[in-house]
C-alpha cells in the first residue's frame, strides 16, 4: 500500500511502505507529470529467462541483508531468474543503498514496509522491513519492485487516477496509498519461480 507523506526535513525527503493483507506500497508525489507516463504494468510481464547481467548467488554490493533473511536471498538468487533481474536493477543504481532487514510485528497490522530517505544530493537509503513468515520470499520480492518502481519514475497517483493502468488508490482513512498490479505480479512470480525450485532455467 502506498502512503503519502510530506518531507520531514528540508535534506531529506522520506517515504513508507507497507504491505498489509495485499502486498503494497507507498511513496511521495515528487515524480513529474512527463514520468508518470511510466508504465507500473511493464514490469509484470512473463519473464523469458536469459543472462541478466546478474546471474551472482550474492545480493548486490548495494544491498544489505539481515543474516535471518541471507539463505532466502540466496535461495531467491539461485532459483529464481526474475529476483536476479531485480537485483541487477538495483545494483546500477550507484546512488541507492538498500537495507532488508527482519521485523517483529508488535502493534502493526503490515507484514512489510520500506522507507526511502531521499537526500538533496539525490541518493537515496532504502530501509525494507519485512515479518517473518510464510509469504517472506513474496513480500521481499514485492517490496524489491516497488523500489525498482521509483527508479524508474513511476507516479503512482497520477497512474491511480487513469482506468486500467495497474494502480489503484485505496481508502485508508487520512493516509493516501496505493497498490499496483505490478508489484503484486512480480513478488508472486518470484514466489512460484523458488518454489519450483529453477526448473526450466
Amino acid at each position: 500500500m502506498a502512503i503519502d507523506v510530506h518531507p520531514i526535513a528540508r535534506t531529506a525527503l522520506a517515504l513508507v511502505l507497507t504491505v498489509h493483507a495485499v502486498p503494497g506500497f507507498a511513496q511521495t508525489n515528487s515524480v513529474s507529470y512527463a514520468d508518470a507516463l511510466n508504465s507500473s504494468t511493464t514490469a509484470a510481464r512473463v519473464y523469458v529467462a536469459t543472462r541478466s547481467g546478474y546471474d551472482h548467488v550474492e545480493p548486490a554490493a548495494n544491498v544489505t541483508v539481515t543474516s535471518l533473511f541471507e539463505p532466502m536471498v540466496a535461495q531467491m538468487l539461485e532459483r529464481s531468474p526474475t529476483f536476479r533481474r531485480q537485483c541487477a536493477r538495483i545494483a546500477r543504481a550507484t546512488n541507492l543503498a538498500v537495507t532488508l532487514r527482519s521485523e517483529a510485528r508488535g502493534d502493526r497490522r503490515a507484514n512489510a514496509w520500506t522507507t526511502i530517505a531521499r537526500q538533496v544530493d539525490r541518493s537515496r537509503q532504502v530501509t525494507i522491513s519485512v515479518v517473518a513468515g510464510p509469504r517472506t520470499i513474496e513480500l521481499i520480492a514485492h517490496e524489491f519492485e516497488h523500489v525498482i518502481e521509483q527508479l524508474d519514475g513511476v507516479d503512482l497517483r497520477q497512474k491511480a487516477l487513469l482506468r486500467s493502468s495497474g494502480v489503484r488508490a485505496c481508502d485508508c482513512g487520512n493516509l493516501e496509498m496505493f497498490e499496483t498490479n505490478r508489484a503484486i505480479a512480480v513478488g508472486q512470480q518470484v514466489a512460484r519461480e523458488v518454489s519450483e525450485g529453477g526448473r526450466g532455467q
